[in-house]
């Protein structure tokens, strides 16, 4: 009963440990928000528990008495254990399956390589503790009874430190390694979690090696690793110590991998805003410089024509040649006057200017742009940071426009309403869909430059951010619609 009392206790631990690994890492399915940790804890539990105390292994491998079949069992527990918790993690959690394969990776290679790198210090401790009882017993300092009862209680009380000392070192473990992972695992790429597998993978085929040669059975004599090769007193627990420090450290490598990559992003990003910036000045400048000389053009248009109508008073009217100057002053004011007309107005010169540089691009890419945006300026978004987002998500919609046959229609809308605090802006192209590469369920880029990859969607989703919004897209077979929310504020 007290062994069966510290077997659940050490069950309940083992899971629970496993939910502490997995809390905030990984989320739950919606369906499966409200009992999902209390159903994976459950299994967690219940099958190790029922591996170990209905000897169901027992009765499909081996005999009992021999060693090499006790390891085999063992193995395969651990094996049905591992499948068992993939697939209630696959039923209950959200991400791809190596995401929650990596997870679990971790979760038995810490509990395998912290068991064995505590064993040695266990043996040396309990085998100590049984050589002085025996010596007692030899020495007659001890009845036979008195015997047994201290060998039982230093077995107990062994194992139950052990197991403690197991659950205390797993846990640190866990912990240093949750403190590298800032991301949930859903959002680390492939080739990401790849790599970071290796050293769970190592760890757990080391221990599959172990527990096979732990044991070596010969005749009726059983023989103990450590017995056969006393180095392994240092080498087993050495490795395993490696093995822990080569799965959090891997993790650490990749989290300032990744926090290089974001920084060498933020750069691009900023970059790009200032490359935008002038290039919105600049713009800015033609347009107020256009507007000047149109002013000093009229001007002068005006003492001209008053000329004109005065030479034409002296002599009872017009000229033909006169007339003919006129009707060519006037053509020449309509058309300074439509170079600087805006096709689109959106109540912001910055947005102004963009949607009207875009519409220039499209005319000459033979790409039909139409749509109607206001300026939300009663919600306090700044027209620099919408501006971000209505030049990479238009960019984006001409570069997948160019990729298509000029036979084929050409379309870019866009639209803008507000809904109380919130403004929503949507944007649909016309696309091929066979030239876009989807990675993780999102497009890739098909600029050659590398360092330019996903930039404009990241460019977007960091300012889609800043006004805790969200941005969604839906890829159809014909056209690509970009749906954006940012979050304002009233009486701004």
């Amino acid at each position: 009963m007290r062994d069966l009392v510290l077997d659940l206790a050490e069950y309940s631990v083992r899971a629970a440990l496993l939910l502490y690994l997995c809390r905030d890492i990984i989320p739950l399915k919606e369906k499966y928000r409200s009992v999902g940790k209390i159903l994976f804890f459950l299994q967690a539990f219940l099958v190790s528990f029922v591996l170990s105390y209905f000897q169901v292994i027992n009765r499909l491998f081996g005999d009992e008495a021999n060693m090499q079949s006790v390891s085999s069992r063992s193995l395969i527990s651990i094996l049905l254990i591992f499948l068992i918790s993939f697939a209630a993690m696959d039923i209950l959690y959200q991400g791809s399956r190596l995401a929650k394969f990596y997870l679990l990776a971790v979760y038995h290679a810490v509990k395998e390589m912290v068991r064995f790198a505590l064993h040695t210090l266990w043996l040396f401790c309990t085998n100590a503790c049984y050589m002085r009882l025996y010596e007692k017993a030899v020495a007659g300092e001890m009845d036979p009874e008195s015997f047994m009862r201290y060998a039982d209680w230093i077995q107990f009380w062994g194992m139950l430190i052990f197991s403690a000392a197991t659950a205390v070192c797993m846990y640190a473990v866990f912990r240093m390694f949750r403190r590298y992972q800032t991301a949930p695992v859903t959002e680390m790429s492939r080739e990401g979690l790849r790599f970071l597998l290796l050293i769970p993978v190592i760890g757990m085929v080391l221990s599959a090696a172990w527990r096979v040669l732990f044991y070596y059975q010969k005749g009726t004599e059983i023989e103990f690793l450590y017995d056969r090769h006393g180095s392994m007193y240092v080498v087993i627990p050495a490795v395993s110590v490696l093995c822990l420090s080569g799965i959090v450290f891997s993790r650490r490598i990749y989290a300032e991998l990744m926090r290089a990559e974001e920084q060498k992003s933020g750069l691009l990003f900023y970059k790009q805003q200032l490359t935008d910036m002038t290039e919105h000045v600049r713009e800015l400048e033609q347009l107020y410089d256009g507007i000047r000389g149109m002013r000093h053009d009229i001007n002068n248009c005006v003492a001209d024509m008053e000329q004109l109508l005065m030479s034409g008073t002296d002599g009872g009217g017009l000229s033909a040649q006169t007339e003919r100057e006129a009707r060519r002053y006037l053509r020449d004011m309509r058309q300074a006057a439509d170079s600087l007309a805006l096709h689109f107005s959106t109540g912001n010169p910055v947005t102004d200017v963009i949607l009207n540089r875009k519409y220039q691009i499209c005319t000459q890419e033979h790409i039909a742009l139409d749509g109607e945006l206001l300026y939300p300026g009663s919600l306090a978004i700044e027209a620099f940071d919408l501006g971000i987002v209505l030049n990479n998500a238009l960019d984006n919609a001409i570069e997948a426009c160019r990729r298509l046959p000029e036979s084929v229609a050409r379309r870019i809308g866009f639209r803008s309403y507000v809904k109380g605090r919130m403004f929503f802006l949507v944007v649909e192209n016309t696309y091929d869909r066979a030239s876009v590469r989807f990675r993780d369920g999102r497009p890739v880029t098909a600029k050659t430059e590398t360092e330019l990859h996903g930039l404009g969607m990241r460019n977007i989703q960091n300012c889609v951010e800043k006004y805790y919004g969200t941005m969604q897209y839906e890829a159809g077979e014909e056209q690509f619609v970009l749906t954006l929310m940012l979050q304002g504020k009233n009486g701004s």
